[in-house]
């Protein structure tokens, strides 16, 4: 195969969004790299895909901020549709995060979003299908939501192809190609690749694809999951995180997207174990005192799947080891949020040699520093 200035390692929706920028930036020949087909074999395809600014560390909100121009004009700025649908999001925490929750909001309108602490009986007025007690108290964003993470992942490629990028599918890369003190290429079941420059954006590949060039990071596949249930009735409902139950949860096609808790590690290059009756089941026994439509629940469906995550749930973004590699990996079940604000400040970072301040809390050596990213103002989850 040709020789590119870049090779972005992962067609998922962080290797999507590098893509369409280095396209952007017109940052010379580029070629993609996806061992299946767009959005990936990894966590795009099975991401719940829910959309908010409200996190606890300040370096999450500002990405997930700068994402959220992206969403809300995807057509114009990438072109075709990425789902989103501003639907409402909110977050239940339990009183004794009271506090941090209203500065958590704080920050969220600081950063130019629009969030409030809403009361129990103001949540239950807007959204009838929810049952929130005395005790748990709220956050609601009117413009989050969610996104199809996968409908992202394919307009931004094609976008990044009308722009000259190559998105070479069914291209298994199996390693790096190590010459001297420098990451010259790949090799891939279709032969080595000469690139000035690797972007692994590998999620739960991450760590096989680094053998042998001298790079060890933080970053393992754990399996994930999410079960569909019917609901017994239509009533309005946002997509949420409930930190009280340990959950999440998002409407899908008359139905009700469920965060499963599932296996902590898998292999990548295993089909993970589909989720079970008794995982789903669970789930949805969980999230039911705080949707009774669940009950009786119906399931129809699930997805399992595998993403990367780090020791401190954060992503890793930065040059790591030899010259000529860098890495976008360990989004820790968070990247289809980021995702456009990442692509946009790495390949600013790629192209103008310059460092992007966003990106400074997550350089892939901040654990060996002693300085991983930190929550200012957790929860009992998050």
């Amino acid at each position: 195969m040709s020789p590119y200035d870049v090779v972005v390692v992962g067609g998922g929706i962080v290797g999507a969004a590098v893509a369409h920028h280095l396209g952007v930036l017109a940052a010379g020949r580029v070629l993609v790299a996806e061992a299946g087909m767009p959005a990936g074999r990894g966590a795009t395809a099975r991401s719940g895909g829910l959309f908010r600014l409200h996190h606890t560390a300040r370096c999450d909100l500002a990405l997930a901020a700068r994402s959220l121009p992206t969403y809300a004009r995807w057509a114009e700025e990438v072109g075709g549709d990425a789902g989103y649908r501003p639907d409402g999001f909110v977050l239940l925490v339990g009183e004794a995060y009271a506090d941090h929750l209203a500065k958590n909001v704080l920050a969220v309108v600081e950063a130019g979003g629009t969030a409030e602490v809403v009361s129990p009986a103001e949540l239950v007025a807007a959204y009838p299908g929810l049952r929130v007690p005395a005790g748990v108290v709220a956050a609601y964003e009117p413009v989050g939501g969610w996104i199809d993470p996968a409908a992202a992942t394919r307009s931004l490629l094609a976008s990044a192809r009308r722009r000259g990028v190559v998105v070479a599918e069914g291209t298994a890369v199996s390693g790096l190609v190590v010459t001297g003190d420098r990451v010259t290429g790949v090799r891939t079941n279709l032969g080595e690749v000469a690139a000035g420059t690797v972007v692994v954006c590998a999620g739960g590949w991450t760590s096989a694809l680094l053998a042998g060039t001298g790079v060890e990071l933080p970053v393992w596949p754990k399996r994930i999951g999410i079960a569909k249930a019917a609901l017994s009735d239509r009533q309005r409902l946002p997509a949420g995180i409930d930190d009280t139950l340990a959950t999440y949860f998002r409407p899908l096609d008359g139905g009700l997207l469920v965060g499963v808790t599932a296996d902590p590690a898998t292999d990548p290059d295993r089909e993970p174990a589909p989720i079970d009756l008794g995982e789903a089941t669970a789930a949805v026994r969980t999230l039911s005192v705080r949707i009774p439509a669940l009950r009786p629940a119906t399931l129809v469906g699930a997805r399992a799947g595998a993403d990367a995550y780090t020791p401190d749930k954060h992503p890793l973004i930065g040059p790591a080891g030899p010259d000529g590699l860098y890495v976008g990996t360990g989004f820790s079940g968070g990247g289809a949020k980021l995702a456009p604000a990442v692509g946009e400040a790495v390949a600013a970072e790629l192209v103008t040699g310059e460092p992007a301040p966003l990106l400074d809390p997550y350089r892939p050596g901040r654990f060996d520093a002693g300085t991983p990213v930190v929550s200012e103002l957790p929860y009992a989850h998050m």
